[in-house]
């Protein structure tokens, strides 16, 4: 006698087997049942009204421009090269036109008299900088990551950073 098979069919027509829809998170399964934007069509109106509010903030300048990228990354460190000061890795790769990998190579192993970071990181520097799991301190006590955070008040990620950067930040901090 063979095991019944159950299948879970997606807002988008799919139908993936219980057993893989039940490893999803919780985010992706509700975005794959009940997509906020699932049969709404943007008309052309629509773009091009989005595209002059776009070009608008830009003009102004309250659209932020790669938050993230090379020396404005938090994570980012300034490499001293034969050449010179560069602000991050992908400054000095982009100058050397070489991937970002081969000088950190270059830095850590092969050219390690030619190639360093500007500034030496202690280990504790190092651990806050990583992308390893944070503790964090909640009123409800120590927590080993975001995500378990997350997880015990029954919100998203994000919701817990930005309590921590902002909201509630008293309350909620990094360990």
């Amino acid at each position: 006698m063979q095991a019944e098979k159950f299948v879970v069919m997606l807002a988008n027509k799919n139908q993936v087997d219980w057993e893989e829809f039940m490893h999803w998170s919780q985010h992706k399964q509700r975005m794959s049942l009940m997509p906020h934007t699932h049969e709404v069509t943007w008309g052309e109106e629509h773009c091009h009204k989005m595209r002059q509010i776009v070009t608008a903030s830009y003009a102004d300048g309250t659209r932020r421009v790669n938050w993230n990228y090379g020396e404005k990354n938090g994570r980012s460190r300034a490499v001293i090269t034969p050449e010179g000061l560069f602000p991050s890795i992908t400054a000095a790769a982009q100058h050397y036109a070489v991937t970002g990998n081969a000088v950190k190579v270059w830095i850590t192993k092969t050219r390690t008299d030619n190639f360093r970071f500007a500034n030496e990181m202690s280990e504790d520097e190092i651990s806050r900088r990583s992308c390893l799991p944070k503790p964090v301190m909640t009123p409800d006590g120590r927590f080993q990551s975001i995500t378990a955070a997350a997880e015990h008040y029954q919100v998203g990620i994000r919701t817990i950073k930005t309590w921590i950067r902002r909201m509630k930040s008293s309350e909620f901090y990094y360990l």
